[in-house]
């Protein structure tokens, strides 16, 4: 080093805090309960058939416990029919690999391309959503257990397949019969998840009117979107519809209008000038949004309880709002000096923002009732204006999702293509080098493996750690109990441990799974010296998976988010051409096409959202590469918001001065149309244009009109100057 030039400072450990980070991130906890209840009947299901096969001497107690194991984890509640077709598909599909299995060990010069199939055809199982992802794996970890263990004579494959179909009845009789969950607690559950998603954000533009800070985007849809998952999977789970489910339908859509018109309140607040803001009326704002937020928490709580429900009482509108404001169109007091008078245009907005204070309260107060006879199931009164409730979706044919993941570029279809490769080169490599339980190797690579990189990574981490905790705990637990009896008792314990934390944590769940696991595949054996084996196979299965998601096809987040925001985009313009087009029209057939539209516009963001996320576990670059990203995806949501505000507006005033939107949608669109072009085709987007501004005097002149569009204006800008730097970092 020469004497001029400067001492250089060591690099900075980016690569161990990143790693610091990953550990975290596995092992923190979601915002969810323990499922104390389906713990316990996962324990039932799982040990009672592997008692009975040691005490009675029935034999095949291994495969029953797998079976009531797998069909424990499958059930997640809901419609008795839908969650009976669930378990049944379940036990045949186990039924069916187990038999497979034997085959291919009876038959090792088939064994190789029949496991490429088999788990070929789980993991296409994914294409039917959650449920079907649960009965492909559970089918192929069955088929990988059964492939493991060579059979003494070839029936074996009828005996091991009436096994797993004895386990998995004794699941659904337990699931179904015995111990059935409440069929509507998951809907229960998922509405209030609404409610409270709602109270959250009104708590948030509550104080920000009292900050003057800006209360953030909204995040609520992704809990609105599981509700109606929930809605509709109850729905296509009964045949006639109750008055229990009429009213969890109605309570799902009247949090959908309250999430609306928060957006809109949100706008409307934030689009007052922060010297114009009268602090009266602003401690009023606040004051009336937490206690929406109260109310939403009650609503919540009511939904959620099977008996009795406290009543909600909705005391709050927007008249606190409006009691030191001039009525609209008022002429001031004569000899009132100017400086005293309230900003006009602040007056119209706070007018504004109380109308529809009072148009949630009337939501509120409907949905108070709803809940209130929840629990009843009595059928919802007469309602003056019928809630805009959308039909059941109509049944999708049996194999029409298995035909659309067949396209060329359908990520499902390469992630049955990357598990069957993976699946089987865990199967040669175990042969080949003779490893102990080598198939807990190829179970670890199957159950790691998911759609996308950053997923698998996260997941790879979780099992590997939470199996090393579980090992530890085996091997500590091996020296102090031998006794039949004992064993069985620790594996009620742990199946149900792992069954009961596996909402909090996917690693937690591995640490009690890991002494579960050899319990039931060792159960024969009875040998507990293996949680040392177990760890080394679960390391080198977890790597294998990361090999096969980095070499095997793999879809960087990189290539796939511009589309997601592309299409957020685009969905931002048809909502607000939509808003323009319908800015006349007061019916209801209107206000359901907006909500369709700003429903789009949610699911797009919100799927943009996911994208990014999955993006942040595969970046490996500095943070600031992905800083342009954050604010597109934040200034979405403001931008969604303002349309929200500018359709609720239409109410409010003269339909005439709808006729200054035209111009100002049809540039904005083009804008919005470019910004997506630009993400796809990895460039700068033009020049920004001159956007028209709102006429601020004359008989188009109106406060409410001109905030939106100001707002609208500036949003457009930000967003342009987001996908700008982003367009510059992708040219550079």
């Amino acid at each position: 080093m020469s004497a001029a030039e400067p001492e250089r400072s060591p690099p900075p450990l980016l690569p161990l805090r990143r790693a610091l980070g990953e550990v975290r991130a596995a092992a923190a906890l979601a915002p969810a309960r323990p499922a104390y209840a389906a713990g316990l009947r996962a324990a039932i299901a799982t040990v009672a058939p592997l008692a009975a096969s040691y005490f009675l001497g029935l034999g095949g107690g291994t495969w029953m416990s797998l079976a009531g194991f797998n069909g424990a984890l499958a059930d997640k509640g809901g419609p008795y029919r839908i969650r009976a077709a669930t378990l049944g598909a379940l036990t045949l599909a186990g039924a069916a690999t187990a038999a497979l299995g034997v085959v291919g060990a009876f038959h090792p010069a088939i064994a190789i391309p029949l496991t490429f199939v088999v788990a070929v055809a789980c993991s296409l199982a994914r294409a039917y959503g959650n449920a079907g992802a649960s009965v492909g794996g559970a089918a192929l970890v069955i088929y990988v257990i059964s492939l493991a263990f060579p059979p003494a004579m070839p029936g074996e494959a009828l005996a091991r397949a009436g096994y797993v179909i004895i386990g998995g009845l004794w699941a659904m009789l337990v699931s179904l019969v015995l111990w059935p969950l409440q069929p509507y607690r998951p809907v229960r559950l998922a509405v209030a998840g609404a409610y409270r998603a709602v109270a959250d954000y009104a708590d948030r533009v509550g104080a920000a009117s009292i900050t003057d800070q800006p209360a953030g985007p909204a995040n609520v849809r992704t809990a609105l979107e599981t509700a109606r998952a929930a809605l509709a999977t109850m729905r296509r789970g009964r045949s006639g519809e109750t008055g229990r489910g009429e009213r969890l339908l109605v309570l799902g859509e009247i949090a959908d209008q309250l999430l609306g018109h928060l957006l809109g309140l949100s706008d409307v607040v934030d689009t007052i000038a922060p010297e114009a803001r009268l602090p009266s009326e602003q401690k009023a704002l606040s004051a009336a949004l937490q206690a929406l937020g109260d109310t939403a928490r009650g609503l919540a709580t009511g939904i959620e309880a099977e008996a009795d429900a406290v009543p909600v009482a909705v005391g709050w509108n927007g008249d606190g709002v409006r009691a030191g404001l001039p009525a609209p169109d008022s002429a001031p007091p004569a000899g009132q000096p100017a400086s005293a008078r309230p900003d006009e245009d602040a007056t119209a907005h706070y007018h504004q923002a109380a109308t529809l204070l009072d148009r949630m309260a009337q939501y509120a107060a409907l949905a108070a009732g709803a809940t209130a006879g929840l629990n009843e199931g009595r059928p919802l009164p007469t309602l003056e204006r019928p809630l805009e409730t959308e039909g059941p979706e109509p049944q999708v044919p049996l194999f029409a999702p298995l035909r659309a993941v067949l396209a060329r570029d359908s990520v499902v279809l390469r992630y049955a293509l990357r598990v069957g490769l993976v699946t089987t080169a865990a199967v040669l490599l175990t042969t080949a080098l003779g490893l102990k339980r080598g198939y807990w190797v190829t179970i670890t690579a199957v159950v790691i493996l998911q759609p996308y990189t950053g997923l698998t990574s996260h997941r790879a981490l979780q099992r590997v750690l939470g199996t090393v905790v579980g090992g530890a705990l085996t091997a500590a637990l091996a020296a102090l109990f031998h006794a039949p009896l004992a064993i069985l008792s620790l594996a009620f314990v742990f199946a149900g441990l792992s069954v009961t934390l596996l909402p909090l944590n996917y690693a937690a769940f591995s640490v009690f799974l890991t002494p579960t696991f050899v319990l039931l595949a060792e159960a024969n054996a009875g040998d507990w010296h293996l949680a040392g084996v177990r760890i080394l196979n679960t390391v080198l299965g977890g790597a294998l998976a990361l090999a096969g998601s980095r070499l095997l096809w793999p879809t960087p987040e990189s290539d796939r988010l511009p589309a997601y925001l592309a299409g957020s985009l685009r969905a931002m313009r048809a909502y607000l051409d939509r808003v323009v087009a319908l800015f006349p029209d007061r019916s209801a057939e209107a206000s359901r096409s907006l909500r369709a539209a700003r429903r789009d516009v949610g699911i797009a963001i919100l799927n943009a959202e996911e994208s990014f996320q999955r993006l942040l576990g595969e970046h490996r670059g500095p943070a600031e590469e992905l800083a342009p990203l954050m604010t597109l995806l934040t200034y979405a949501r403001y931008f969604t918001a303002s349309i929200t505000a500018l359709a609720l507006s239409r109410h409010s005033i003269d339909s005439a001065f709808g006729d200054v939107l035209v111009p100002f949608a049809r540039e904005v669109g083009g804008v919005l149309e470019d910004l997506a072009r630009a993400l796809e085709e990895g460039r700068t987007p033009a020049p920004l244009p001159t956007v028209p501004e709102p006429p601020a005097t004359g008989a188009q002149a109106s406060p409410l009109i001109r905030g939106r569009l100001t707002r609208l204006r500036r949003q457009l800008r930000t967003l342009h100057d987001a996908v700008e730097r982003w367009g510059r970092q992708g040219e550079g």
